[in-house]
Parts: structure tokens; C-alpha cells; sequence
């Protein structure tokens, strides 16, 4: 491994140890996946080191300040177009042991053209969260479309996002609906800079007010390294925009594809 790798691994290395999320990690995802038997294993993390709210962590309410999260995840492709994939997420508030919290299985990732063949970029996310018991109660899915368009090195993206509780106490709350999105640089092959913006705006037939809603903006940065730039690490900080927001969040995600 050459000298700035080295470099890069040991920055990737002290951010992680800073710390790690909340319950939901911060991502903007783009319409490529995996080829056809390619794996990737991904190591996510936060830290919330600003927040004025508090959660429910196994039935504890407790500060967001100082919690950490992380999560591992294996994707494998099953065809050039077609993705799975796991996560294993922790959480560790302030003062608290690290616990595991759920799993989730990511049953549909799939990208409906090749590049560039259609007006946008499509594809389609489906996910299945099923929480620890004594954590949360209610599984639920999460059906996402991915919407990207790229002219010349600038590339916009869209992840227009439904929740559903389908088990549990609050199995009979409605469709939640969720809007992300990225602008990024992509003129650079290592290094590519971002602006993502994330709002969940509430029950989709009667959605909050954006002053009730959780919304967060993140410069961020994709950088690709290794001789074959199979490392992929991002990287961001995110602030929050109104009061159910946190103030500010960091995120680490690293990722190393494989076949």
C-alpha cells in the first residue's frame, strides 16, 4: 500500500474512533449497485456531539447528545442490475453499554437501465427493519425510489422515501414520507465533494409543518482509494435546521468492494 493510503486509512481510523449515529443512519443513495457476484462490506458510523432531544433506548428516555451508532453490512449481487443485502445496527447513548438494536434486510435494490439510457437514472430500494425486542416494537418497510441525473461532472440525486409500521402498537400509523437529496463534484476520480439535504416530513396524507419537521443539511465527500479504487470512504457533518432536528450529526461510512 502506498504512503498516501497509509495516510488515508489512519484519518478514516481516528474519525471512526470519535464516535458513531442515532437510530437512523444518514445516506443519499445512488442508482448504481453491485455487478454480478461482486460483495461489499460497509462499516457505518456517527456521532451526535450536539442535540437538545431525547429517545427511548430500551424504554429508557435519553439525551441524543453523545450517542453513537454503528452498523455493519454485506451486499452481494445477484445480477448486474440486482442487489441484497444486511445490516447489523448498535447503538451506545451517553453513559449507556453499546447494544444491539435491529436488523435489516434490503430484499429489492434494483436499476431499471443501464446508465445514461433513460432521461433520469431509476432505481428501486426496498428494506425490512426488525428491531431487538424490548427496543422498538413495530417492524417495518421502507420502499425507496432513487432518482439520478448527471450532466457533465455535476450529478444531482433524488431518494423520494416511504416507512410503514406493519407490526406492533402503532402498526395503524400511516405512510411516513421522506425526502433526500445530493448534489456532488464529480470531476475528480478520488475525490468528489457533496451537499446532501435530508427532511422527514411526517405522515404522508397529512404531513408537518417544516418548522415540525426533522430537517438536516451535510456537506460531505465521497473519496475512492486503493489500486483499483475498490475503498470507498464518506464522510460528512450534518446540521440541523429545525428543533425535532438534532444539531449536529457526524457520519463516517467505509466500504470495500470485493468479488
Amino acid at each position: 500500500m502506498k504512503v498516501p493510503d497509509k495516510l488515508i486509512l489512519l484519518a478514516i481510523f481516528l474519525l471512526c474512533c470519535i464516535g458513531s449515529s442515532k437510530s437512523q443512519f444518514f445516506q443519499v443513495y445512488n442508482y448504481t449497485n453491485l455487478d454480478a457476484n461482486e460483495k461489499e462490506l460497509v462499516y457505518w458510523t456517527s456521532f451526535i456531539p450536539s442535540s437538545d432531544n431525547s429517545y427511548s433506548f430500551f424504554g429508557e428516555a435519553v439525551d441524543r447528545k453523545g450517542l453513537m451508532a454503528h452498523s455493519f453490512e454485506l451486499e452481494y449481487g445477484i445480477t448486474n442490475r440486482f442487489t441484497v443485502a444486511i445490516y447489523a445496527d448498535f447503538e451506545q447513548p451517553k453513559g449507556h453499554d453499546l447494544k444491539w438494536i435491529r436488523t435489516k434486510a434490503v430484499m429489492v435494490y434494483y436499476r431499471f437501465a443501464e446508465k445514461n439510457l433513460l432521461p433520469l437514472d431509476l432505481a428501486l430500494y426496498g428494506e425490512y427493519k426488525l428491531p431487538r425486542k424490548g427496543y422498538k416494537s413495530s417492524e417495518e418497510i421502507e420502499i425507496k425510489l432513487i432518482m439520478e441525473k448527471d450532466i457533465n461532472f455535476h450529478r444531482i440525486v433524488l431518494n423520494p422515501t416511504l416507512e410503514k409500521k406493519i407490526s406492533g402498537e402503532d402498526v395503524d400509523e400511516g405512510v411516513e414520507f421522506i425526502l433526500n437529496g445530493a448534489y456532488a463534484y464529480t470531476g475528480n476520480v478520488t475525490f468528489q465533494p457533496k451537499l446532501e439535504y435530508y427532511s422527514k416530513m411526517g405522515e404522508l396524507y397529512d404531513p408537518h409543518s417544516f418548522e415540525e419537521q426533522k430537517n438536516y443539511i451535510f456537506p460531505s465527500f465521497d473519496l475512492f482509494f486503493g489500486k483499483y479504487k475498490q475503498f470507498r470512504w464518506h464522510a460528512g457533518v450534518g446540521f440541523g435546521l429545525t428543533d425535532p432536528a438534532d444539531n449536529i450529526i457526524v457520519k463516517s461510512i467505509l466500504s470495500w468492494e470485493f468479488f
